[in-house]
């Protein structure tokens, strides 16, 4: 077949090679096309976060969620017959959610799906009960128990020991009812469970004081020995008295120097004592450091004037 000279091809390869820039006009529609549909892909890819389809929540400051401590005597708990704390029953269950809702609801969530609104700072985040792995103990009734009894310090769960065994066994059965399929706990399990913490014996409980009452109670503990160091202080420094005038003058907190004296009580009988009391650390016990440079006089003169008013 005859070729005509006067056509040409539809793409002149020589001509590119020539011009390169005639290059870009035919690439742009294929780039320009790869773009659009990468970006396709990926909105629709996107959650609903990234697409800002929900509202920021603003977390709430997770000490807003710490309970005092209720006042309780000590006092010693009945016997637990293991063997029937195992069996859950509709009223223990209902116990166990009582419990959930007091202790464990504010990390794990009102239904155990581990969303609580404390739980939202923490990592790990706090179990998710509906979850069959992935428990670090395991579920077993033995396993939990030893959990609230002993905490899981790398995963920042607390200690829960302070619950009553009965209200620990109602708590168990209400959490293993979120899981899908609970493991059974062997008979030597349970045995073992009798033997590592002696239910069948009774439970001490110590006594608790709520954090207020006791700082309430230390204060009005010491409302009078603290009176007492400002009348010393007050007395001293009405001057006229060269002892007083000399612990003025080696005291660098006077009211911290006067108490370490009260506290130390009988140990600072003799002046010895006093002496090496003093030296051992006089910035500590708010004396200044050149209190150690003290003739053997000016130690009597001081031990005089401090526990003279104290002993």
């Amino acid at each position: 077949m005859d070729q005509r000279s006067d056509l040409k091809p539809e793409m002149d390869f020589r001509d590119l090679l020539r011009s390169p820039r005639k290059l870009f006009g035919y690439t742009y529609v294929y780039v320009l096309t790869v773009l659009v549909i990468i970006g396709i892909l990926y909105v629709n890819r996107m959650d609903a976060i990234g697409r800002s389809s929900i509202m920021p929540v603003a977390l709430k400051d997770s000490t807003a969620f710490v309970q005092e401590i209720p006042f309780q005597s000590p006092r010693v708990l009945p016997p637990v017959d293991v063997t029937k704390a195992v069996v859950a029953n509709d009223s223990v269950l209902a116990r166990g959610r009582e419990v959930f809702r007091t202790t464990c609801a504010s990390c794990h969530g009102e239904t155990g799906a581990g969303d609580g609104p404390a739980g939202l700072v923490l990592n790990p985040r706090p179990r998710n009960f509906h979850a069959a792995a992935g428990w670090t103990n395991g579920a077993r009734i033995a396993d939990i128990y030893r959990t609230l009894q002993d905490g899981i310090v790398k995963n920042g769960m607390a200690s829960y020991g302070y619950l009553p065994p009965a209200d620990r066994f109602a708590l168990i059965h209400l959490i293993r009812s979120f899981h899908p399929a609970p493991p059974v706990d062997s008979e030597a399990d349970i045995a073992n469970l009798e033997t590592v913490y002696q239910l069948s014996k009774g439970t001490t409980i110590p006594a608790q004081v709520p954090i207020v009452n006791a700082r309430k109670a230390l204060v009005a503990e010491h409302a009078q020995d603290s009176a007492a160091v400002v009348r010393m202080l007050e007395r001293y420094g009405s001057g006229g008295d060269p002892g007083a005038l000399l612990f003025l003058r080696t005291a660098k907190d006077p009211a911290r120097a006067v108490q370490a004296i009260r506290t130390a009580g009988n140990r600072c009988a003799t002046v010895d004592e006093f002496v090496r009391i003093v030296s051992a650390d006089p910035v500590g016990l708010g004396f200044r450091p050149s209190v150690t440079r003290l003739s053997r006089e000016n130690w009597v003169m001081l031990h005089r004037t401090l526990t003279g008013a104290v002993l």
